[in-house]
């Protein structure tokens, strides 16, 4: 399944199109629905941000989905904070994300807002899912699949440069 197009703004208020500006070859989105949830983000975030300083091909995104029927972005949208704490208390790659959520989880094929979704992107499909607090065999899963996307990446580029020596007759 393609993951929804939609626009976003960063904590410093960059205007964003999600997913034409992930970065990273496979992403990481937590998606969470209210303020509440933020413990339930936070439990993904410092596995997150340790595997983007492993692996440099992955990107990580909490994206706060707001809005309702109307995809309007209310005023309280996130969560009642000034901009200046919000960028405090949420992560740098945390993007609002102003929606019809009804539209949004549709499309994503997830039921309401009780807990948090996270899924892993890449080429703008959605590989793998899961929901709630991260767990152990969730995170083994997810750093087999990034070390695997690496190693298969590095016999291409192997392959690629046996191929260049071979044809420049080295």
């Amino acid at each position: 399944m393609k993951f929804p197009s939609v626009p976003g703004r960063t904590t410093d208020g960059r205007r964003v199109h999600l997913p034409v500006d992930f970065e990273g070859e496979q992403t990481l989105v937590v998606l969470s629905f209210h303020q509440r949830q933020q413990s339930l983000v936070d439990s993904w975030r410092g596995f997150a941000n340790r595997l983007r300083e492993e692996y440099d091909h992955f990107g990580y995104y909490e994206l706060f989905v707001s809005g309702g029927n109307s995809g309007m972005l209310p005023p309280t949208a996130m969560g009642g904070l000034s901009p200046s704490n919000a960028r405090r208390r949420l992560d740098d790659n945390t993007v609002f994300v102003p929606v019809d959520k009804n539209a949004f989880q549709r499309r994503l094929g997830i039921v309401g807002e009780q807990t948090i979704y996270a899924f892993l992107v890449e080429e703008d499909e959605v590989v793998r899912q899961a929901a709630g607090v991260l767990t152990s065999s969730t995170a083994e899963a997810l750093e087999s699949l990034l070390s695997e996307y690496e190693s298969a990446q590095n016999r291409w580029s192997e392959i690629g440069s046996d191929t260049a020596e071979e044809s420049s007759g080295g």
